[in-house]
């Protein structure tokens, strides 16, 4: 009897030819290569990879070195730094050996870019006196850090309220993404801790004026953060913003930047979603790529005639502006990197005109 191929519905994997073996037919419902088998066979065999990537994650995590070192000019730097939930305070001063003991003859001198990154415990910083080299975004993204402090001893770096400048104060490196809310601790009278010993108090304290749920904050919690927190004054003596300096400070609804300055960084104030002005002032020369990028809420830009180069992406996703006001008399005078309009993306129907030769507004 001829067999009619076209007509015949495959219940089987061809590998078996004609017949497959007992107990292997398949079915909508069994069988090895049946739908409802494969699917289930496949979940088991993700189940297990699963498991063992997060295994092999959770034994590389409890593996890790807490501090990790590197070495520039035969000096060690701080490449790494793995803290624990616990870990709210960090000391930058001595080499720390695995077992967690410090050696004070071994001073560290630098922090390595990204050695502290992304952590959501820390609160505080300490930077020892030998610290002579601290790379920009070297403690970046750190969501629930209020305060860096510098020993004044320290040659190159000082600390004002929390916030990090070089030591003469000409440039302002890092507004710390919680130091609105330690600023408004200071206005209502609690004293800045001298030294790590004396933090764990002073967050006592803290933690009972700002709890986690801003909602639950006392009324005088929340009008220092609208008087105090909310404002930043940059010191009349910086000539530069340091790339990343504000980046995700969320808190800040005005930063007033000096006369004198001649330079935003690189993402200097990236995804201040709280921003509803900033002056640039007159004798700026350069905004970093990314420099005010998302901050959604500002509805006026105007650039200096003074600003020479402005980086790519410098005010992408600033959405509640409408214009863009430039002091410069045509496009020749200023040099723009891609996608420096607030244009959210190539989708976006928003047509942000630039206007040359323009004044500042009043006000």
């Amino acid at each position: 009897m001829e067999n009619n191929v076209e007509n015949e519905v495959l219940l089987y994997d061809p590998i078996f030819a004609n017949k497959p073996p007992e107990g292997w037919a398949d079915s909508e419902k069994g069988g090895f290569f049946g739908r409802a088998a494969t699917k289930k066979t496949l979940f088991v065999l993700f189940l297990v990879l699963a498991i063992s990537l997060s295994l092999l994650l959770s034994f590389r995590s409890l593996n890790k070195k807490k501090f990790g070192y590197d070495y520039v000019d035969g000096r060690p730097r701080l490449s790494e730094f793995n803290g624990t939930e616990a870990d709210h305070i960090l000391r930058v001063d001595s080499f720390v050996y695995e077992d967690g003991t410090e050696d004070p003859e071994i001073p560290v001198t630098a922090v390595r870019n990204y050695a502290v990154c992304c952590n959501e415990t820390l609160e505080f910083i300490y930077i020892g006196p030998a610290v002579t080299t601290l790379e920009y975004n070297c403690f970046y993204y750190c969501t629930n850090l209020k305060a860096v402090f510098v020993d004044p001893a320290n040659p190159a770096y000082v600390s004002v309220d929390g916030v990090l400048y070089n030591k003469d104060c000409s440039e302002i490196i890092l507004h710390p993404i919680k130091n609105s809310e330690y600023r408004a601790a200071l206005s209502l009278g609690l004293a800045a801790p001298e030294d790590p010993a004396g933090s764990e108090a002073f967050l006592a304290e803290f933690r009972a004026l700002f709890p986690e749920d801003a909602e639950k904050a006392p009324a005088e919690a929340k009008r220092a953060m609208e008087e105090v927190g909310a404002v930043y004054a940059v010191p009349d003596t910086v000539s530069s913003v340091a790339p990343f300096c504000f980046s995700y400070c969320d808190k800040l609804a005005r930063v007033d930047l000096p006369e004198g300055l001649r330079s935003l960084g690189q993402m200097a104030l990236f995804k201040c979603a709280s921003l509803e002005s900033i002056r640039l002032p007159d004798g700026l020369e350069s905004i970093g790529a990314d420099g005010l990028s998302y901050c959604s809420k500002l509805d006026y830009i105007f650039v200096p005639a003074s600003v020479k180069t402005i980086g790519h992406h410098a005010f992408f996703g600033c959405l509640g502006v409408d214009e863009i006001r430039l002091g410069a008399a045509d496009e020749s005078m200023v040099e723009t990197g891609e996608e420096w309009l607030p244009k959210l993306s190539e989708r976006s129907m928003k047509n942000v005109p630039v206007i040359y030769g323009a004044e500042r507004r009043d006000g």
